[in-house]
């Protein structure tokens, strides 16, 4: 469904993506996990093109691009294609929950405001937030706010979800709401990205997980042969790290 290759990109003398090859097939939940600063976010920016890569290809079905030869309409068509949940959140102030969730319905999708409320109300009820339509951000929690975001998201009806590090801005005793929305995702067969620092809930939800390290995926297989197995040194000092924080 998704192929990107020999993605590569810098800032300034700094190699954040320094070719990088990534299969993804319809229906899959890939966790991508890594040190910081391994160009993890960097990659799903890629994908709907919020970071332009220096040089790579991207394959979504049908369609194809060269970032060196970007295409417009080719780059609207993916972006229409997918969603990204953020970890700022990324809602509009000024907007109550329902509205923000709308806006893009009819703004972007050109739909009618009816249908657009028909639909935000859906995905509202979804994420747990049917109580808080007409609550602005400053009233919300951020665990509410980044549960905004998610039904915000699923309201476009994306082929595939991009969610980036969706708990690392949260008190430790909002992350569980949160966690159990993605997981609701990800268990209809919405096919999912997600940049995690949740190892546990990573293995619990994938089929998939890739290792990034120094700006290319240095390992890539089912969570056993990441968790349980792991064949890579590089890897198993990863994970021997973050499981002695956690």
């Amino acid at each position: 469904m998704l192929e990107l290759k020999d993605l590569k990109l810098s800032y300034g003398s700094t190699q954040v993506l320094n070719g990088v090859d990534l299969s993804v097939k319809r229906g899959d939940v890939v966790s991508i996990i890594g040190p910081s600063g391994t160009g993890k976010t960097t990659l799903l920016k890629c994908i709907n093109y919020l970071v332009k890569p220096a040089s790579g290809t991207i394959a979504f079905d049908k369609l194809k691009m060269d970032y060196q030869r970007p295409d417009n309409t080719a780059i609207q068509a993916i972006r229409l294609r997918t969603a990204m949940v953020f970890q700022q959140f990324n809602v509009f102030k000024n907007m109550t929950v329902i509205q923000n969730v709308m806006d893009p319905l009819m703004v972007v999708q050109r739909k009618s405001k009816d249908e657009a409320r028909a639909i935000a109300l859906k995905e509202l009820n979804r994420v747990g937030l049917s109580d808080k339509l007409d609550s602005y951000p400053s009233q919300l929690s951020g665990g509410q706010l980044q549960r905004t975001g998610i039904a915000r998201a699923l309201a476009i009806k994306p082929d595939v979800m991009l969610f980036d590090e969706p708990t690392s801005s949260l008190d430790p005793e909002l992350v569980g709401e949160v966690l159990r929305v993605i997981k609701d995702v990800t268990s209809s067969g919405i096919t999912s990205l997600l940049v995690t620092h949740e190892m546990q809930f990573a293995k619990n939800i994938s089929n998939r997980i890739v290792f990034m390290d120094r700006g290319v995926v240095a390992a890539d297989g089912s969570p056993t042969e990441i968790f349980d197995a792991p064949s890579n040194p590089r890897l198993a000092q990863f994970l021997n790290s973050e499981l002695t924080i956690q």
